[in-house]
């Protein structure tokens, strides 16, 4: 658990040395195939209107048993209350 964190830290910190000590040549290359991957991936990510239907539903779906126990708490609290 805790040498986990500091493991993923080093093997950051290892990655960093690596790239800071490559030739030009691979250094370079390694930036056109970020930059390809990067490209490639803006260009899939679009957003259509089934998408944003999708993530209101998700939402609402998360949100609504929520709502209903409130109101449901409030509703039997008057029900008490007012009998």
């Amino acid at each position: 658990m805790f040498f986990d964190n500091n493991r993923q830290r080093m093997e950051e910190d290892l990655a960093k040395i690596r790239e800071a000590n490559l030739p030009p040549e691979k250094l370079k290359e390694k930036e056109d195939r970020e930059r390809a991957s990067k490209k490639s991936f803006e260009e899939n990510e679009k957003f259509t209107i089934k998408d944003i239907f999708a993530m209101s539903i998700a939402i609402f779906s998360l949100i609504i048993p929520y709502v209903l126990l409130i109101l449901a708490g409030i509703g039997l609290t008057l029900f008490i209350f007012l009998r």
